[in-house]
This record gives C-alpha cells, sequence and structure tokens, in this order.
C-alpha cells in the first residue's frame, strides 16, 4: 500500500471518530466539560488536605478514616447509580429490552430490584475496606454510632437507587450517554465531602451538593463513627435525607411511566 493511502486510510478513521463522538451531541458535549471540570477538582485536593485547615473545619485530623469511607461511599455510588444504566444498555445491544417492557411486572421495580441485588452482592466486596476504616476510629467508635451511620447510609444509597432508575430511563431515551455520567460521577465525588469536605467548597457548590443524595448520608456516618462536626444541625440532615428519598422515589416513578409511553410509541431501539 502506497503512503498516500495510508494517509487517505488515517484521514477516514478519523473522520470516522470524529463523526461517531458528534452523533450523540449531549454526550459530546459533556465529555468536554467534565475533562475541563476535573482540572477544577484537582485545585480543590491540594486546599483540602492542608492538615490544619481539614482540622479546624472537619472537627478531626483523621483524614485516614475520611478518606476510606468516602471511597466505601463511591463504591456504592458506582453500583446504585451505573448498575441499572449499565445492565439496560446491555439489553439495549443484546436486544432484550423489549422482552423487558412487555413481561408483566413494574418496570420501576424490575430496575430498582435489579440495583438492589447488585448492591447487596457488590457491599460483600466493599464490607473489607469499609472495615478498615472502622479500624482507625477505634477511639470514637460506639455501637449506637455505628448503628446511625448505618441507617444513615441505607437512606442515602436508597435515595441514590431512584437516580439510578432515571438514568436507567435515560440511557433508553437517549442511547449513548456515557459522558453525561462522567460529569455526574465528578459531581458526586467532589460536592459531597466523598473525598473534601463539603465546608471547603464554594458556597454555589455546596449549595448543590447539598441537593445530592450521599452528602448528609456520609456526613452522618462520619459524624457517628468519627465524632466529625456536621455540615448542618443533625436533626435537618435527617430531615433532608428522609425527604430527598421520598422526592426522588416520586420522581422515578414518574420518570418510568413517561418511558413506558414512549416505548409504546416509538419502541426501544439501539438505534
Amino acid at each position: 500500500m502506497k503512503m498516500p493511502n495510508l494517509l487517505r486510510l488515517f484521514y477516514m478513521s478519523v473522520w470516522r471518530e470524529l463523526l461517531t463522538s458528534t452523533r450523540y451531541k449531549v454526550n459530546f458535549i459533556f465529555d468536554i466539560l467534565s475533562s475541563a471540570l476535573w482540572g477544577f477538582g484537582m485545585l480543590i485536593f491540594v486546599v483540602a488536605f492542608d492538615k490544619n485547615l481539614f482540622g479546624s473545619t472537619v472537627g478531626s485530623t483523621n483524614s485516614i478514616a475520611f478518606l476510606i469511607f468516602g471511597v466505601s461511599y463511591q463504591a456504592w455510588t458506582g453500583i446504585a447509580l451505573w448498575g441499572a444504566p449499565g445492565m439496560l444498555q446491555g439489553e439495549l445491544s443484546s436486544g432484550q429490552i423489549d422482552y423487558t417492557f412487555t413481561c408483566p411486572f413494574s418496570r420501576y421495580f424490575y430496575i430498582l430490584s435489579n440495583i438492589a441485588a447488585s448492591l447487596f452482592r457488590n457491599t460483600l466486596f466493599f464490607l473489607p475496606m469499609f472495615l478498615v476504616g472502622l479500624y482507625f476510629t477505634m477511639e470514637t467508635l460506639t455501637p449506637l454510632g455505628l448503628l446511625l451511620g448505618l441507617v444513615a447510609s441505607v437512606i442515602s444509597v436508597a435515595s441514590l437507587a431512584q437516580l439510578g432508575v432515571m438514568f436507567a430511563s435515560l440511557v433508553l431515551k437517549y442511547k449513548e450517554i456515557s459522558a453525561v455520567f462522567s460529569f455526574i460521577n465528578f459531581a458526586f465525588q467532589m460536592l459531597t465531602g466523598m473525598f473534601i469536605p463539603v465546608q471547603l467548597l464554594p458556597i454555589p457548590l455546596r449549595l448543590l451538593g447539598y441537593c445530592l443524595p450521599i452528602t448528609f448520608g456520609i456526613d452522618l456516618l462520619r459524624h457517628y463513627v468519627m465524632n466529625t462536626n456536621t455540615i448542618m444541625p443533625i436533626i435537618n440532615e435527617w430531615e433532608v435525607l428522609l425527604a430527598q428519598l421520598i422526592i426522588l422515589a416520586i420522581i422515578a416513578k414518574i420518570t418510568v411511566l413517561y418511558l413506558e409511553r414512549i416505548a409504546k410509541e416509538e419502541g426501544l431501539h439501539y438505534i
């Protein structure tokens, strides 16, 4: 093959990749935004782990346990948010999705049950890491504190599962939204206190973080297990947790009903 032909082949390959990337415009835009935001996130990391600033903000210098619990939440977040979208995207690719939508059961509970099953299975693998975090909190850990922290975690993860239902619906509607997931994943990692204290964020980002389900769940877990400062009064954090679960469950149910109507009108095909 002559060199000009090789260059033409390279040109055609690059052009095909660009066409494929821009075919799903929402995905393309969010891919670019995510890249820029990760650079911004690294700047926050640098500020967050100044030892004196961290201690005065969080009320504890136990940064090891702080990070371990954050990583544990990231694992739960990954399953609750992306488990169902990944499952349904696989069903779209294999042509099985029509069977899912013609079977006589609630699609909302079908998606939820698959999320719950994945969470149960993967928690077995996350448990050792969580226990390592508990080991570093022996001075502040109490049985009641552990119980209350786990209850707060369960409620927040249940709220995440409702978001997972919504994102699964987006997959069936828009087919390719992996960059949207990446963008949202960034928001959960940087704005919820998963890796850096929420109190260190600028006020607009802090307010956005308060709207995300796991912010108060992980804050209460750390408070009860590590004796850290809470973002707001404890009773208010419990109220927000429960309100988020109820509101997101209603929205998720409505989203699935809308999807079912679209499926009847347009069908479900990976185009």
